[in-house]
């Protein structure tokens, strides 16, 4: 007996020395080569990035608590009071609760995240990837994004210097322009100038939010909103198309005035559906095309010394979109836009401004002419703000609204937003 388990010790001993002898011999040998396997551009971004590839400060594991991205939550609340009657007025409203999520991937990229409860529904407004270090300054932005159109797209309606969002927007895209796709962008300089470019392609893409979407675009059945929708197998005519170019030049001892054009367009995204019997089934489906067109202009003027700002910004449109006429032929129907808004901040503190916007009906067939009053719409507001912190804002807003067929209507409205945490939206320019 004495002797079996003698004989049973040596066993054992020398399999845990196999144990841990192998993998000593197995680690020489990779530090002999330790970038054996591994391709040149991996070996590079090693060098480049140490502990990028495994070791040191890589990635995570699935059970590292480390992983803390930069989180924040916005309460946008709003008390209304109009001279109109229904249910979505004279009521104190929480507007909406706001949850963004950012951190940095890897030392390619980030992401960040926003979603937001509203109207009592959940909604992902992004998601997005950004990879910031290619080369020649260029950038990709991927996921679902407000689209780069324009000054004011990729800014959250919170965020804005106003209360509600301006009439153009809303008229010819529904609300700011969101999208899923890709963008590439690029950050370059003519002289002392800097200036920005981008393009992208989506393929779906819709005004605002996205609660009246359907599968298969079922929220067109009557051509009026604004939201992509498919034919049969998906092509690149139902994909949308954007792109701006912007440059920002010094204005005074510190200011800057920031310029701008910008496109969307799609050539049959938008779908019109037709129950010509009442029967239930759609007969016939109609894509339908949009372009619009921007120019942007953006001048800020600060006075150190006092602690004052003024800031102009202001944005002309031009939207051509896709109608049938009663034979069931698509034409094209122009219309126009102008919107803009200043603010004059007499401290850090206290700002205060006007804002206007007119436009055309985009679905209208009367013609185009700039302020004809046929078939258009018009915004005028006034507005008050009190910057308790950066974090804790009061604004009291006087609104006239002139909607498309309407009378004129007054709204007052008193909006009071709350950060806690980290909050931020990139490419404000």
């Amino acid at each position: 007996m004495n002797q079996l388990l003698l004989r049973g010790a040596r066993v054992a001993s020398v399999g845990a020395a196999l144990f841990f002898v192998s993998p000593l011999s197995f680690a020489q040998q990779d530090d002999q080569d330790p970038l054996r396997g591994v391709d040149l551009d991996a070996r590079m971004l090693e060098q480049t990035f140490p502990g990028f590839m495994g070791s040191g400060s890589g990635y995570t594991s699935r059970f590292d608590p480390s992983f803390n991205p930069a989180m924040g939550l916005i309460i946008d609340s709003l008390a209304t009071f109009s001279e109109e009657r229904g249910e979505e007025v004279d009521q104190f409203d929480l507007r909406s609760v706001e949850i963004n999520l950012s951190s940095r991937i890897d030392p390619l990229g980030w992401a960040y995240l926003v979603a937001a409860f509203e109207e009592d529904e959940f909604e992902l407004e992004e998601a997005v990837f950004i990879m910031d270090q290619l080369p020649a300054n260029l950038s990709i932005r991927a996921g679902k994004m407000l689209a780069d159109f324009g000054k004011w797209n990729t800014i959250h309606l919170h965020d804005k210097n106003y209360v509600f969002e301006d009439g153009v927007r809303s008229a010819f895209f529904g609300g700011n322009l969101n999208v899923t796709g890709v963008e590439l962008h690029q950050w370059t300089g003519i002289g002392d100038v800097p200036v920005r470019w981008s393009l992208g392609v989506h393929s779906n893409f819709f005004g605002g939010h996205g609660h009246g979407e359907e599968e298969g675009g079922g929220a067109h059945a009557h051509g009026g909103e604004f939201a992509s929708g498919a034919i049969d197998n998906r092509g690149l005519e139902e994909f949308a198309f954007t792109g701006r170019g912007t440059a920002q030049q010094d204005f005074g001892a510190n200011g800057f005035l920031q310029y701008g054009v910008s496109f969307f367009h799609t050539g049959e995204g938008l779908v019109d559906r037709h129950d010509n019997n009442d029967d239930g089934i759609i007969d016939e489906e109609f894509g339908l095309g949009q372009t619009t067109v921007a120019l942007d202009f953006t001048l800020r003027s600060v006075d150190a010394g006092a602690r004052t700002a003024d800031t102009f910004s202001m944005e002309l449109w031009r939207n051509q979109r896709d109608g049938l006429t009663p034979a069931d032929e698509i034409v094209g129907r122009d219309a126009n836009g102008i919107w803009g808004f200043y603010q004059h901040d007499f401290s850090p503190f206290w700002g205060a401004g006007v804002q206007g916007a007119w436009w055309q009906d985009a679905l209208t067939d009367l013609g185009s002419d700039w302020f004809t009053g046929a078939e258009s719409g018009s915004q005028r507001a006034i507005f008050v703000t009190r910057n308790f912190s950066e974090f804790n804002r009061l604004r009291l807003q006087l609104t006239q609204d002139h909607h498309v067929g309407e009378s004129p209507s007054w709204s007052l409205a008193l909006q009071w937003d709350v950060i806690l945490g980290s909050h931020n939206h990139p490419l404000d320019w």
